[in-house]
């Protein structure tokens, strides 16, 4: 009886010895043991907690990106957009306006000839200042006074620029093109102003005295050449 209770003790230590020995290839490896010949080491199964820690340490790992907030993945074949475009295209449309203008304000010419009929005028009113002072009006004088007193059209017909200005996106009202060159004429006339007014000072002047002589001549009796 004592024979039969140590073997089946000795049966039980047989089948736990055996038990360990078909468990352990199962086993996962240990990081850092050496390996194991393939002829007594089964390949340990991957374990999904260990690789899900291994992504989730590399994904850790990776710096982010300080801008990626403003950056628009772009398509094939575009290129990256970093926030909002800082520049746009203005665009531009005609607005309903017009400008009217005298070309012979801006002629030198004409503003001359001005000033030879601001001459003119000031002549008349001055023979007609003398007239009454004398017993009998020369012929020579009234006929003078007659041509002088002749009307001339100072102006011809107006210049109107239509849409001269232009609304665009970006606020502003630009100047249309032919708007645009007309206030660069009107600029470059106003610098050349002062020189012109001295010219026209002696316009005026050379044609009062050219008149004075002609009505001297028929008050003095002489016939008008």
């Amino acid at each position: 009886m004592f024979y039969d209770h140590w073997k089946k003790i000795a049966l039980s230590l047989t089948a736990f010895f055996w038990a360990s020995c078909d468990n352990s290839p199962n086993e996962a490896p240990m990081y850092g043991a050496p390996p194991c010949d393939s002829s007594h080491c089964m390949d340990a199964p991957e374990s999904s907690d260990a690789s899900g820690a291994q992504s989730s340490s590399s994904e850790a790992a990776k710096p982010e990106s300080s801008s990626s907030e403003f950056f628009n993945p772009p398509v094939y074949g575009d290129e990256p957009v970093f926030g909002e475009s800082s520049s746009s295209e203005v665009t531009c449309v005609p607005m309903d306006s017009s400008v009217v203008y005298f070309a012979e304000d801006y002629s030198a010419d004409t503003k001359k000839m001005w000033k030879e009929e601001e001459a003119k005028h000031d002549a008349v009113d001055k023979i007609d200042s003398i007239t009454p002072t004398l017993g009998e009006t020369p012929l020579c004088l009234e006929q003078l006074r007659m041509e002088l007193d002749m009307f001339v059209a100072l102006y011809g017909a107006p210049t109107i620029i239509n849409n001269a200005v232009d609304s665009c996106s970006d606020g502003t009202i630009r100047p249309s093109e032919e708007y645009a060159r007309f206030l660069k004429m009107k600029e470059e006339w106003e610098a050349n102003k002062p020189a012109l007014e001295e010219e026209l000072k002696k316009v005026y002047e050379d044609k009062m005295k050219e008149i004075e002589k002609r009505i001297n001549k028929c008050l003095s009796g002489e016939a008008d050449e």
